[in-house]
């Protein structure tokens, strides 16, 4: 029998449904402590690390933001401080962690705690709380300043030399007041590296946007990319914010690279984190037809051939992270989903809005391990267990990190009767088709022979060409660089590795040692006493003009001991001397036969010169004996060595 009416169960069920989204309308608007419209709150996570200690590069990011510029009725800018051994201003102190408000008379603490780590989840939580707790508005956005860590994390701390893992990041917004039905409207990192899905997915349920850099960042410039805090209106929205940050480190690039002999390779994005997981079903789809197992040389080969991200910088080998987009192009012939859908979505959808210096940047890297050591690598594969993104993408990575260490894939390349063919400048290395079906990569070096009887490597370049043919080709022609120190016109050989370069120039590495010691009075600002090592980059120009554009030094080691994956960028001028260490290696036997493991026999010494008084210039290979050889990488990364070949 029907009824038209409503039958008093269905009127109960109706009322109850209405009383149930009513009390949670209730509880949400109490939890959102009625949020003022039109009004939003900027909260600055600042650990001043060696940036600030250095340089004070801290201190002159926070000057950029000029109180006359902020409508303070509807805009509040807080910044919690902390993580540095010293402050390079008159407000902030190092003994302690800090907030302070931005007021029309410039920053005043609000707010004291005891000095501790910036790199524990804490810290953080401990200041959204604040922020959120007393400053009721209708957006809240964080700025993470300081070091970045790749897929590792953000954020570190000078004192402790710990970082905030994914996990702990994660963790602090959870424990904080935002939420899936309070999200902070926008997540800017003012960091390097940390562009990556990885951490958009463990930020995607506490924010609406991610502003972040696949590559390296640079700061220093006189112009503060925090000054694009100076044209926010409360009204903007997440991408409008996130547009604004962009704009501000472009302005601050043009100025850096007018200065630089070579122009930096930069990208800046924004991720709407609302796809993040759509994306993630995509990827789930996508890789679970990619078999690592089946097709590891190949993919192998891959990985070795893509861009990775800090490549030219300190302990980059440890960041291993590639563009997304860029690998579901190479990882199509694996997989018969379809990649348009995917790679659509990532480029429409995920990524709202892109800035890149070079093609192979589309706004959001991933963790792929390759070229990172086993401690690191195995703290990336225990973060993914954390993280919940795409299982079939974590199952590839898996097998391929396996895959890496498996003896069943292992194979020993024997070069000794190897063919090595001489044309003018080239040489040439002959392969074996099962060589070259388990080859992913090579280099070469070319060493001097010295008087003693040692070897000093000149140059090392990853550029050989694996032809049609299976011959390995290298081109030795203007590649080795030499040192003049003009006290006394004193030439030396130094030790280069060509790298990737997005301009025309030639651009090259070489470790360096900068130290900084007078004896002035230690409480004065000039007096210095420290060792730094790193990494420089020489350029050579068209004109065959060499300079020593980029110096990157170290950062410390984390808690547990990981090696840092951030480097820091510093001018040869705050340095009293300078050193560029010199190896020397017994490559032939007590019979005059040349051996594979030379490598665990040299000897070091150190070439130093003055920052005022040394230049470079390119060196020739017609005076002496010169020698070269190949290093072939299988698909595991265990690296090879061809004969010894004459140059001359």
């Amino acid at each position: 029998m029907y009824s038209n009416g409503l039958t008093n169960t269905k009127k109960i069920v109706i009322i109850s449904s209405l009383s149930t989204i009513l009390l949670f309308l209730l509880v949400t608007a109490l939890l959102l402590g009625f949020r003022k419209d039109n009004s939003r709150t900027i909260m600055i996570y600042m650990s001043g690390n060696n940036l600030e200690s250095n340089s004070g590069l801290a201190s002159d990011d926070l000057d950029g933001i000029e109180p006359d510029k902020i409508n303070f009725e509807k805009t509040n800018v807080l910044v919690y401080t902390g993580g540095t051994k010293k402050w390079h201003n008159d407000y902030i102190s190092n003994d302690e962690n800090a907030i302070y408000e931005l007021t029309k008379d410039g920053f005043k603490k609000v707010k004291s705690y005891d000095k501790s780590n910036m790199g524990d989840q804490n810290s953080l939580k401990t200041f959204l709380n604040y922020c959120y707790d007393n400053y009721k508005t209708g957006k809240y956005d964080l700025v993470m300043w300081d070091h970045g860590h790749g897929s590792l994390g953000s954020i570190g701390d000078e004192y402790t030399g710990d970082i905030l893992f994914l996990n702990e990041i994660s963790d602090a917004l959870r424990r904080s007041r935002f939420n899936s039905y309070n999200k902070i409207e926008t997540v800017v990192f003012r960091t390097c590296l940390n562009g990556t899905l990885e951490m958009a997915t463990i930020l995607s349920p506490y924010a609406e946007y991610m502003v972040a850099s696949e590559e390296v960042t640079r700061g220093g410039s006189g112009l503060t990319v925090l000054s694009f805090i100076n044209n926010v209106n409360s009204t903007d929205s997440g991408k409008k914010f996130g547009e604004r940050f962009i704009n501000s480190y472009q302005d601050q690039m043009k100025i850096i690279n007018d200065k630089s002999f070579s122009p930096y390779d930069s990208t800046y994005s924004i991720i709407n984190l609302s796809k993040i997981s759509g994306l993630l079903d995509r990827m789930n789809t996508f890789f679970g037809k990619v078999d690592a197992d089946s097709n590891y040389n190949d993919i192998a080969k891959i990985r070795s051939a893509m861009h990775q991200y800090a490549k030219s910088t300190v302990n980059s080998k440890n960041v291993d992270t590639i563009d997304l987009y860029e690998l579901v192009d190479n990882l199509k012939i694996y997989s018969n989903s379809d990649a348009e859908t995917l790679e659509n979505y990532l480029k429409n959808e995920v990524v709202e809005y892109n800035w890149s210096t070079n093609t192979h940047s589309n706004g959001l890297s991933v963790y792929f391990p390759y070229y990172g050591d086993l401690v690191t690598q195995e703290n990336h594969m225990q973060l993914y267990d954390y993280i919940k993104t795409s299982k079939n993408y974590k199952k590839l990575i898996t097998q391929f990190y396996k895959g890496k260490s498996d003896s069943k894939r292992a194979y020993s390349f024997d070069l000794s009767d190897n063919e090595i063919v001489k044309e003018g400048k080239e040489f040439k290395l002959k392969l074996s088709e099962e060589e070259i079906k388990n080859y992913s990569r090579a280099e070469y070096v070319i060493f001097r022979k010295e008087a003693n009887g040692y070897f000093t490597p000149l140059y090392m370049a990853d550029d050989p060409k694996l032809d049609k043919d299976g011959y390995l080709t290298s081109n030795m022609t203007n590649n080795v660089i030499m040192l003049v120190d003009e006290r006394d016109n004193n030439k030396s050989f130094i030790f280069t590795e060509k790298v990737e370069s997005t301009n025309k120039d030639k651009e090259y590495l070489t470790s360096i040692y900068l130290y900084c010691v007078n004896y002035d009075d230690p409480t004065s600002d000039s007096y210095c006493s420290r060792m730094d090592s790193g990494t420089a980059h020489i350029m050579v120009d068209k004109n065959n003009n060499i300079y020593m554009d980029k110096i990157y030094i170290k950062t410390d080691a984390t808690e547990d001991k990981l090696e840092s994956i951030d480097s820091t960028v510093v001018k040869v001028d705050d340095y009293t001397s300078i050193q560029f260490p010199i190896f020397q290696y017994n490559i032939l036997d007590e019979n005059g036969n040349y051996t594979t493991d030379w490598e665990s026999n040299r000897t070091k010494y150190l070439l130093e010169v003055l920052p005022d008084s040394y230049h470079f210039e390119l060196g020739s290979l017609n005076d002496g004996e010169y020698y070269c050889l190949f290093k072939i990488y299988d698909g595991q990364g265990n690296g090879y060595y061809s004969n010894l070949v004459s140059i001359n």
